[in-house]
């Protein structure tokens, strides 16, 4: 078998099973490859050219793959006890699925991988927001805890939050670590060390009228306003209620997020920013995986054909 579109997911993307369902509407081949089932799978791969995957006695042949869904390389979580063999076989993965995208560079990739693990990086994001132009948060990434108090005395209401994606992996399941509000006196009174063993990412918190949800595909953008009830700082919290609508962006600030995107080497995105009482847009992150059905669902907005358009 030849397909059309290779996956690259896990099996609790429900994004990537909302957009499947349309690609099996449009009568697409594919193939999804989960983290999960890496030990299912059977692959060769030679000097020639040769790539295959075999699945469920189905044979597939990637040379001819026209594009790719990239959404994370595919790892195990640790099931035994021998937590270095472990990190071994997972950094083999890693490196397989580096090679096979450079392999496969013919076909059109949603996202490219390496510019995904770039565009994760949030101080890279907030760098390239802050040269194109957009407005970014006063933001300091330390592990000295005198320049952390420091930064908390001069914005008293600030927040602190992941360097990474957030997420962590505690008895294979897996849990988000949200942006939380701290303030000096939080943060002095949590006996840390002088030098921290790894830097701390605070960033003043932004005066918020409404959360920004920017979407982009290719050339095509929407704008979603988030309303939440109550003052948390995350609206991403399962728990906390919010309303969706359209908004329409002005045209000289969607014109940078799609420069962002571009400089970022991405295809699609989902952008944070917040809208500040007196009307001003403050850039948060980028996310290169971020989730879509959601507003597809509450919204009616066609993101899914989007992608597929740029998949075709």
């Amino acid at each position: 078998m030849m397909p059309h579109t290779l996956i690259i997911s896990n099996q609790d993307d429900v994004s990537i099973e909302y957009l499947i369902s349309k690609i099996e509407q449009r009568g697409i081949s594919h193939l999804r490859v989960n983290s999960e089932d890496i030990g299912s799978l059977e692959f060769s791969v030679n000097p020639v050219g040769e790539i295959l995957c075999t699945n469920q006695g189905s044979i597939f042949d990637l040379r001819f793959t026209k594009s790719v869904i990239f959404r994370r390389i595919p790892v195990k979580y640790n099931t035994g006890t021998d937590g270095e063999n472990h990190k071994y076989l997972n950094h083999e993965r890693k490196h397989f699925f580096e090679g096979l995208y450079l392999t496969l560079q013919h076909a059109k990739w949603i996202n490219p991988m390496f510019a995904t693990q770039i565009a994760e990086r949030k101080i890279f994001q907030l760098q390239t927001a802050h040269q194109l132009g957009l407005l970014t948060p006063k933001t300091i990434i330390t592990n000295k805890l005198s320049i952390a108090l420091d930064f908390l005395t001069k914005y008293k209401e600030s927040i602190i939050k992941p360097i990474s994606n957030g997420l962590q992996v505690i008895d294979e399941k897996v849990f988000s670590i949200y942006t939380t509000k701290v303030d000096y006196t939080l943060f002095s009174n949590l006996n840390l060390s002088p030098i921290f063993d790894t830097p701390a990412f605070l960033q003043e918190r932004v005066s918020n009228a409404a959360d920004i949800r920017v979407t982009i595909i290719g050339e095509v953008g929407y704008a979603v306003k988030i309303l939440k009830e109550g003052d948390e700082t995350d609206w991403r919290k399962p728990e906390i209620v919010k309303k969706y609508e359209l908004t329409t962006l002005p045209e000289n600030l969607m014109k940078r997020l799609f420069n962002l995107n571009k400089h970022l080497g991405l295809v699609y995105s989902a952008i944070d920013l917040i809208l500040t009482p007196s009307g001003d847009y403050v850039f948060l992150e980028v996310n290169p995986v971020g989730e879509w059905v959601w507003l597809e669902l509450e919204l009616g907005i066609c993101i899914s054909e989007q992608i597929l358009k740029e998949l075709l």
